[in-house]
């Protein structure tokens, strides 16, 4: 099973992705600033996207380098950047690349991978491939942030996510188009670990004109003691395990799953 191609990242979602209430109100940014100053830096985010956590890590002072395999997400990210004052651009660099498949050439205290790019890797192949790529770009005792959903079991099965639903509030853009996001479930494959999804965007221009454009795209679950068994065929061990970004440990209830895990082999793991 192969990863997504980059067609799947390079669409329309990248003109519409900074005003999406679940992306503005996501309340992660103190916790990756937090984990870049124990660091010391330098961080390397993975699918960096448009730079939204990216640029404030850069306003700590810390160099940050970003990888993305959408040129779209990538050009928004150095529109953005240009406006930024000249110290922070000197701190950032942007990349577009495979995250399962790169040599930049360089270590890094910390790799970060906010909200779910490692979830678009369908297969363990490219799973492991990705960690191993973040192994050799970590220093000696750096840490790998992976920040993943833990799995609702009703979305392994359930019909009824196969309805659309609106899961945000409206949205006004600069230019005066409203957004509103519904999403759904298309198709189950629980023997593959992955869902087929989709996000429909509904936009209201400011003449009145409407449209629904929907972005199709597969998205693997992952369970807790699995991702502990990746992590450590490629020379990891799990330092810290939160539920949420306020560091509450994980629990039944957490929607979220997040990783802190600490390279402790060096060489080729196995």
């Amino acid at each position: 099973m192969s990863a997504p191609t980059p067609m799947t990242y390079d669409s329309f979602v990248a003109e519409y992705y900074d005003f999406l209430p679940t992306v503005t109100g996501r309340a992660d940014l103190d916790f990756y600033l937090a984990e870049a100053k124990k660091s010391g830096g330098p961080v390397l985010e993975l699918g960096c996207g448009t730079g939204r956590v990216l640029m404030p890590i850069a306003r700590a002072s810390f160099r940050v380098v970003g990888l993305d395999l959408s040129e779209m997400m990538l050009r928004r990210c150095r529109e953005k950047l240009a406006s930024e004052p000249h110290e922070v651009q000197e701190r950032i660099s942007v990349h577009r690349g495979d995250m399962a498949d790169v040599d930049l050439g360089e270590k890094f205290g910390v790799i970060i991978v906010p909200f779910r790019p490692f979830q678009h890797l369908l297969g363990v192949r490219e799973q492991l491939a990705c960690l191993r790529c973040a192994h050799r770009h970590l220093e000696p005792g750096g840490r790998l942030i992976l920040d993943l959903f833990q799995t609702d079991p009703r979305r392994m099965h359930d019909p009824a996510f196969l309805n659309e639903e609106i899961v945000e509030s409206e949205a006004t853009l600069p230019d005066g188009r409203k957004l509103r996001l519904a999403s759904r479930l298309s198709a189950f494959h629980r023997a593959e670990q992955f869902n087929d999804c989709e996000l429909i965007f509904y936009v209201t221009h400011p003449d009145g004109r409407t449209e629904r454009l929907v972005f199709a795209f597969p998205l693997r679950y992952f369970f807790r003691y699995e991702v502990e068994h990746l992590l450590a065929r490629c020379g990891f061990r799990v330092a810290e395990l939160y539920g949420d970004f306020d560091r509450t440990p994980l629990s039944a209830e957490s929607r979220e799953m997040l990783f802190i895990a600490e390279k402790i082999a060096e060489g080729n793991p196995a």
